[in-house]
C-alpha cells in the first residue's frame, strides 16, 4: 500500500510525516523546486508557526466552521506542534499575543526541521511534480496522474491526500489546482475570496477635493488607533491596534483582521466604509476639554501647528479637510461648532470606495472545499474513499497570529495519521463495526469522566458501565468471604468464583454479584474501603478486566476509568483522554463538596489531586496514560455540554 501526498506546504509535510510514522510507504509530491515555499514568507519571513491559545480561545479565532476543527485540534494541537519541532532541535519563543516563532526568527529553519523529520521517517520527496488529475474508480481513489519535467505518469496509490493550498500568494504555487481536482472528484467548493488582505480605499469627498489621497501618506504608520468597518448600516468589525497608509489605501494588522469580516459584505454587494478613531483612549468630552485648554495656550498659533501636537504632521491636512477647517486660522479663534467638527474628524477619519486587494497579497483564502463533505476526525472525503483533504483547501480560515498555520498542521496530521493506517477489507470493517462501537474514556481524577460517559451513553444508546461500581461489587464478594483487605492470597483465591455484571432496569443501573442484585450495598463505607484496598492487587484487576471485557463483548458500551483505552478496551471504536488543569479540577471538586454540605479547602484538594495523579501515572499495574490513538480533550475552559458534544462529534454523530 502507498500514500501520495499532493502539496509540500505546511499541511502536506505534516500529512506525509504522520502517514509515514504509521509505517506506510509515502511519497510527497510538490510542483515547486523546494518544499514549504509559502512558509518562507509567513510572519514576514519569521514564520509565526502557531499560537499558544487554549483550545476554546483558539477556536474562537476561527471564523468559519470552528466545530469541524475540534477533533483534529484535539488530536494534534499547538502544544503538540511545538513539542514536535523542539524535540527535533528547533528552539522556539513566544511573543505578544501568544504568537510562536523560531528563536532564530528565520522561517527557513522551520522548513529545514520538517525536512529532517521527513527524511528520518523515510518519506520520498518528488519536486517539480505536478498533479494533473485524480484516478478514481467506483468512488475509490486509485492514484494520481502527474507531470514531471514535461512527462506524464500515472502513479497508483491506495490513499491520496490533497494539501495543495488555496489561492493566496499564487507566486508560491497556490493557484487553485487543488480546488479543481476536488471539484472533479465531486466536491463542493464554496465561493473563495482573499482574506487577511489589505484594503483599497480613498478618503471622503471633502478630503479628495483638497487633492489629498492615502498615497500621499504612504508609509505612515498609526499605532493605538481604532478601526471600524461598516456596511449596510451595520458595524461589522471594530478593534484597536496598528495600521499603515499605502499608495492604494491601508494595510497593517488591524486592516488584515478587518478584511476577514469584509467577505460577507463583498458577497452581498454591500458598499463598505472604514472609520479610523485617532484618539480612542479619550472620550469626546475629554478631547473637547483638551482642545479648549490648548486653544487658550495657543494664542496666535495657527490651527495646523496646534494639531501637530495631536497628529503626525502629514495627517494634519487630511483631518482639517474632513472637518472643513482652515489650517491657517488662529487656533484661539476656533468656535464650538468648529471644535465639534474637528473632534468628529479626529474620532472618525472616513475612508470610502473600500474593496479587498487581490489574492497575490492575501495571507489566506476564505472558502474552500465544503467541510460537510469531509470526515472531521480523519479528513477523509465522504464522497471518494481513500481521498483526504487538508490545510487551506478546506473551508476554514482564522485570524492572524499563527492560527491558520496550526489549522494546516492539525488537519494535515489528522489526514496523514488516518491515511497511513492499514486498511481492512470491507467485510472485516462491517464485522468490526457490528461488534465494536465502544467508547473508552480515561483521564485523571475529577476530570468529569463519569459525568461525560453517562451523558454520552444516554445520547448514543450505548450501555454505561460504571467500573467503580463493579469493583465495589467484587469488594462485597470479598467481605462475604470474611476476608481482610490485607489478605492478598485470600482475595486472589476468592476472585476465581466471583462474577460481577451490570444490567439496566427501567433505565437504572443495577450491579449483580453471582446473580444477586447487590446495588443497595454498594455505597456502604466498608464496601468502599475494601474496593479501594483490593483494587491494587494484580489478580483483582485482571479478574475485573476479564469481567468488563466479557460485558463489552455482549453489548456496545461506554466505560470510564484510568486504563480503559490502554488495557480494558484497547480496540475501542473511540478513545478519549479527558483532562483539565489541576486548578480547574480542584475547583470542580471543591464546589461539588460544598453543594453536598461538606467542608472543603481548595488548596488541600488541589494538592491531593496532584498527588493522586502522580500515583496513578507511576503505579506498576496499568498506570494512567493516554492511549496513542486516544483523542485528548482538555476541558479546562469547556462546559459539560461542550465536552459532551465534542465526544459525540468524534463518535460520528452530528448534533
Amino acid at each position: 500500500m502507498s500514500v501520495l501526498v499532493i502539496g509540500g506546504g505546511a499541511a502536506g509535510m505534516m500529512a506525509a510525516l504522520f502517514a509515514a510514522r504509521e509505517g506506510e510507504r509515502v511519497f510527497l509530491l510538490e510542483k515547486n523546486e523546494k518544499l514549504g515555499k509559502k512558509l518562507y514568507i509567513t510572519g514576514k519571513g519569521r514564520c509565526n508557526l502557531t499560537n499558544t491559545a487554549e483550545t476554546e480561545a483558539f477556536l474562537g479565532k476561527v471564523f468559519r466552521n470552528p466545530r469541524f476543527l475540534r477533533s483534529a485540534l484535539a488530536s494534534f494541537d499547538n502544544t503538540a506542534m511545538m513539542s514536535l519541532l523542539e524535540d527535533a532541535g528547533l528552539p522556539l519563543k513566544t511573543e505578544r499575543g501568544g504568537r510562536v516563532f523560531p528563536q532564530s526568527d528565520t522561517a527557513s529553519d522551520v522548513t529545514r526541521t520538517l525536512e529532517k523529520l521527513l527524511r528520518a521517517a523515510g518519506v520520498g520527496v518528488l519536486l517539480n511534480t505536478e498533479a494533473v488529475s485524480l484516478i478514481i474508480k467506483e468512488k475509490r481513489i486509485r492514484g494520481v496522474i502527474t507531470r514531471q519535467n514535461g512527462r506524464i505518469a500515472a502513479r497508483p496509490a491506495d490513499k491520496v491526500i490533497l494539501a495543495m493550498g488555496g489561492l493566496s500568494y499564487p507566486s508560491t504555487g497556490s493557484t487553485g489546482d487543488g480546488f479543481r481536482l476536488a471539484k472533479n472528484a465531486g466536491h463542493t467548493v464554496t465561493e473563495t475570496l482573499p482574506s487577511l488582505v489589505p484594503f483599497n480605499a480613498s478618503f471622503s469627498e471633502p478630503v479628495r477635493a483638497a487633492g489629498l489621497t492615502p498615497g500621499g501618506l504612504s508609509g505612515l504608520t498609526l499605532k493605538n488607533v481604532s478601526l471600524k468597518l461598516t456596511a449596510g448600516g451595520k458595524k461589522r468589525y471594530e478593534e484597536q491596534g496598528e495600521l499603515m497608509f499605502t499608495h492604494f489605501g491601508i494595510t497593517g494588522p488591524l486592516v488584515l483582521s478587518a478584511s476577514a469580516f469584509a467577505g460577507d459584505c463583498v458577497l452581498k454587494g454591500e458598499p463598505m466604509e472604514l472609520s479610523v478613531d485617532l484618539k480612542p483612549a479619550l472620550t469626546e468630552d475629554q478631547l473637547d476639554q483638551r482642545l479648549i485648554r490648548d486653544q487658550k495656550e495657543a494664542g496666535r498659533t495657527a490651527l495646523s501647528t496646534m494639531l501637530g501636537g495631536y497628529l503626525p504632521r502629514a495627517l494634519v491636512p487630511v483631518i482639517l479637510a474632513q472637518a472643513g477647517l482652515d489650517g491657517a486660522e488662529k487656533a484661539a479663534r476656533l468656535s464650538r461648532e468648529e471644535r465639534s467638527a474637528l473632534i468628529r474628524a479626529l474620532r472618525g477619519l472616513i475612508m470610502t470606495d473600500v474593496s479587498l486587494r487581490g489574492f497575490p497579497e492575501a495571507v489566506i483564502t476564505r472558502g474552500g472545499v465544503s467541510v460537510r463533505e469531509v470526515d472531521p476526525r480523519t479528513m477523509e472525503s465522504k464522497l471518494v474513499r481513500g481521498l483526504y483533504l487538508a490545510g487551506e483547501m478546506l473551508d476554514l480560515d482564522a485570524a492572524t497570529g499563527g492560527y491558520n498555520l496550526q489549522i494546516a498542521w492539525s488537519t494535515g496530521a489528522a489526514a496523514g495519521r488516518a491515511a497511513g493506517q492499514k486498511e481492512k477489507n470491507m467485510e472485516e470493517e462491517k464485522r468490526e463495526e457490528r461488534k465494536n462501537r465502544h467508547i473508552a474514556i480515561d483521564g485523571p481524577g475529577s476530570s468529569g469522566k463519569s459525568t461525560i460517559a453517562k451523558l454520552v451513553a444516554k445520547e448514543t444508546g450505548l450501555i454505561y458501565v460504571d467500573t467503580g461500581a463493579m469493583f465495589r461489587g467484587m469488594a462485597i464478594h470479598f467481605l462475604r468471604q470474611g476476608l481482610d483487605a490485607s489478605d492478598e492470597a485470600g482475595i486472589t483465591a476468592a476472585c476465581a468464583d466471583a462474577d460481577v455484571t451490570i444490567a439496566y432496569e427501567d433505565g437504572v443501573q443495577q450491579v449483580y454479584l453471582n446473580g444477586e442484585n447487590v446495588t443497595p450495598y454498594l455505597r456502604e463505607e466498608k464496601t468502599g474501603q475494601m474496593a479501594s484496598a483490593s483494587s491494587v492487587y494484580a489478580p483483582v484487576r485482571e479478574k475485573m478486566k476479564g469481567l468488563q471485557q466479557k460485558l463489552a463483548r455482549e453489548k456496545d458500551v461506554v466505560m470510564d476509568g484510568r486504563d480503559i483505552g490502554t488495557v480494558i478496551l484497547p480496540d475501542a471504536y473511540l478513545k478519549i483522554y479527558l483532562t483539565a488543569s489541576a486548578e480547574v479540577r480542584a475547583e470542580r471538586r471543591y464546589r461539588e463538596l460544598l453543594e453536598k454540605g461538606q467542608e472543603a479547602d481548595l488548596e488541600t484538594i488541589r494538592k491531593e489531586l496532584e498527588e493522586r495523579d502522580w500515583r496513578d501515572m507511576h503505579r506498576e499495574i496499568a498506570p494512567l496514560r493516554q492511549a496513542e490513538d486516544a483523542v485528548r480533550i482538555d476541558s479546562s475552559q469547556m462546559t459539560v455540554e461542550e465536552v459532551k458534544e465534542a465526544v459525540l462529534q468524534l463518535y460520528g454523530r452530528e448534533k
